[in-house]
């Protein structure tokens, strides 16, 4: 296992990811250095990843010996395109080339991906990390692209590749499908407008996914590409009868077209089955206790916004 004095660097240390993350590492007594594009973030070092100069000066002033490179546009939508290239893209690049211009020799660099990048299937059989890629949306094919930059720099940086498929918790933001669905239950709302429900996703609790990425990050584990997934398919017209039941509180669904696709898969559910078998068993909390611990999370916001 690695020594605990060691040095972690995390982009996008301020996101939903990267804020529990650098608090798990702290926790076990490692060196943590977040960077954001933030201004003012505390705690944390303000580089933009696509400007190669302050990037390459940050990687030679920090020196670091593990890297968890979270920084991206993870954009549920496909508006910000240009955004999502930017930053996934020439980020990445940005990133090993400094790296290698700095003269760094990290004992790990953890890559986040997506498991967007695998080919849409109509079976419901778990996606595994042998499963053929074919990206099919702007998000997709800059992570793909990412993993693609990652290849390159393979003989010179030992690279672990994850693909994280959906997960939430308290902390989200709301342009995200689940955290909308809470808050308006919280909000005690009339109406929601969604698209389609009749579909079946993989899940994570953050917590599930701060613990793997930690673990990842510390364990002498050999470069791979590996699934951050639950392995269990949540219908999303489940998630408004939780939440129902949760809350006490019933609201009209009203479907809005131009939030459907009409190539979405039915189901999509991916194999935590190498990431085991790599860090060993991880929490895998019912999917209704993370909703109840998001609701309860925007009830209190609700109440110290008022109070």
């Amino acid at each position: 296992m690695a020594s605990p004095s060691e040095r972690v660097l995390i982009t996008g240390g301020t996101g939903f990811t990267g804020v529990p993350l650098t608090a798990r590492l702290r926790r076990d007594g490692y060196e943590v250095v977040a960077l954001s594009h933030e201004t003012g973030a505390a705690g944390t070092l303000t580089v933009d990843i696509r400007d190669f100069e302050a990037m390459t000066r940050t990687l030679a002033r920090v020196r670091p010996d593990a890297i968890v490179h979270l920084a991206a546009i993870a954009a549920p939508s496909e508006s910000r395109v240009g955004e999502i290239y930017s930053n996934n893209v020439v980020g990445t690049a940005n990133l090993f080339a400094a790296l290698a211009a700095a003269q760094l020799e990290p004992r790990i660099v953890v890559l986040a991906s997506s498991g967007q990048v695998y080919a849409a299937s109509g079976s419901d059989v778990a996606l595994s990390e042998d499963k053929a890629v074919e990206a099919a949306s702007h998000y997709a094919v800059s992570k793909l692209a990412a993993e693609q930059i990652a290849a390159l720099y393979s003989r010179r940086f030992p690279v672990i590749v994850t693909r994280p498929f959906n997960y939430t918790g308290p902390g989200q933001t709301t342009s995200f499908l689940v955290p909308k669905i809470v808050r308006h239950y919280a909000e005690r709302r009339g109406e929601i407008r969604l698209g389609n429900l009749d579909l079946f996703r993989d899940f994570s609790d953050i917590e599930r996914v701060v613990e793997a990425y930690a673990r990842l990050t510390t364990r002498p584990i050999e470069p791979t590409t590996v699934n951050i997934c639950s392995g269990r398919a949540v219908h999303l017209s489940d998630i408004l009868v939780v939440l129902q039941e949760i809350s006490g509180h019933s609201l009209q669904l009203v479907t809005d077209p131009s939030l459907q696709r009409d190539d979405e898969p039915r189901t999509i559910v991916g194999s935590p089955r190498r990431l085991e078998e790599l860090v060993g068993p991880l929490p895998n909390p019912a999917f209704r206790l993370t909703l109840e611990r998001m609701y309860d999370a925007f009830c209190a916001e609700r109440h110290s916004a008022v109070s």
